[in-house]
């Protein structure tokens, strides 16, 4: 785990490099770019109980496939991107074989273009679908079956683009991709059913890429919008994260507000608070009831006429409302609050539709880092040790620019 710090950084440093690049001019591009590659990705890091275990395959194994990918700029410095990789390599984990994975996902990159090179950051959604899939056997007498499973992706991080000529670009990505692994049924048989418990899995990736520019070539010098000191606004919180007894991810939503102090329009001190009122009655030592998460830390990119894009970093704390602490049964426990450590690293995209107004959307990962806790009982005491464990987090928000 102690892996996923500087991995995280330099999955939003694309756009941190580049702050401070935006009065470069000779931005030459066109509408349209098509290209190949490879890619390589590892096995999930994290298991279940947030350390190796018997069934699990670590970081050390990579698994590597073919991909293509298009690209429309919408500007020098903003693009809608898609791509489609294919890892025939059979993955296996938590003891259920996940098979060969197929990886399709959209979303915008964004950063600063040279005449020759470019740095981005991307936050792209879409999904991971496992052939054969996980094992289903309706009665254990019959011999096993296997179904596709498809589980949400997000992956987001850092881009270098090499112009050695005007229609050709050498392209490398650094990312992680974080997938959300919904409960799957493993066993059926009359009077009941096995089922694996959900978890967030994160994989590095690694991709190498040739592409080709189509269309007519241009240059185009953006605008820049108004100064604004302050923005002020409220937002949407969705975040799908695993719960420590380990029984299935729950998509925590909830209502919150955020503000940015403007050093300039390159970087900004961000910050933002949500509270999340769904108790959804998973009660553990470590986590459980509502919650509640702040976090403050840097804003930086390129801020244009009507678009923003930025990567951040922003250390927090989360707090749960109702944790177990003292246990001598189901119907004699005492609960409290707890509160932990929190990183959240991403992307955030601003949509100016006015001088004055916002809109505001976020998509990365926060991982969260739980304290070690000790339940009492009435012959002793249990010991939970301290563990990390990622979610996803989209935030969606609206506001005013002063």
């Amino acid at each position: 785990m102690m892996l996923l710090l500087p991995v995280r950084e330099l999955a939003v440093c694309g756009i941190l490099l580049c702050t401070g690049a935006g009065h470069a001019v000779g931005q030459q591009f066109s509408s349209q770019e098509a290209g190949v590659g490879i890619v390589a990705e590892t096995q999930s890091l994290t298991d279940q109980g947030g350390s190796t275990s018997p069934n699990y395959v670590g970081p050390r194994h990579l698994f590597a496939g073919p991909f293509g990918r298009y690209t429309w700029n919408l500007s020098p410095s903003l693009a809608l991107e898609g791509s489609v990789a294919y890892l025939p390599g059979f993955q296996t984990s938590f003891g259920v074989d996940n098979g060969h994975e197929l990886l399709a996902v959209g979303g915008v990159k964004a950063g600063w273009r040279g005449r020759r090179f470019g740095i981005y950051g991307k936050a792209e959604p879409g999904i991971a679908s496992f052939s054969p899939g996980v094992q289903v056997n309706v009665l254990r007498n019959e011999p096993l079956k296997y179904q596709r499973r498809t589980n949400f992706a997000l992956d987001y991080g850092g881009v270098l683009e090499l112009y050695p000529s005007e229609r050709t670009i050498i392209r490398m990505d650094v990312s992680q991709t974080v997938l959300a692994e919904f409960d799957q049924v493993l066993f059926r048989f009359p009077g009941g059913e096995v089922i694996k418990n959900g978890h967030i899995a994160e994989h590095l990736g690694l991709t190498l890429s040739v592409a080709h520019r189509f269309g007519a070539l241009r240059e185009e010098k953006e605008s820049v919008p108004a100064q604004s000191a302050l923005d002020l606004g409220v937002l949407f919180a969705l975040q799908p994260r695993a719960h420590l007894s380990e029984t299935q991810i729950v998509p925590d939503r909830g209502w919150g507000a955020w503000a940015s102090y403007n050093f300039s329009r390159y970087v900004a001190l961000d910050g933002t608070a949500f509270y999340q009122p769904h108790a959804d009655g998973f009660i553990f030592p470590q986590d459980g009831g509502t919650t509640f998460e702040a976090f403050a830390g840097i804003k930086a990119g390129i801020r244009r006429d009507r678009l923003g894009y930025f990567a951040k970093v922003r250390p927090g704390l989360i707090e749960f409302s109702r944790t177990i602490q003292v246990a001598n049964g189901p119907l004699d426990q005492v609960h409290g609050k707890a509160t932990d450590f929190a990183l959240d690293t991403g992307g955030i995209v601003e949509v100016y539709p006015s001088r004055h107004t916002i809109l505001r959307a976020e998509a990365g990962a926060v991982s969260i880092s739980y304290q070690p806790a000790s339940v009492a009982y009435s012959g002793g005491a249990s010991h939970f040790p301290a563990l990390q464990r990622p979610t996803i987090l989209l935030l969606f928000g609206a506001g005013w620019r002063f």
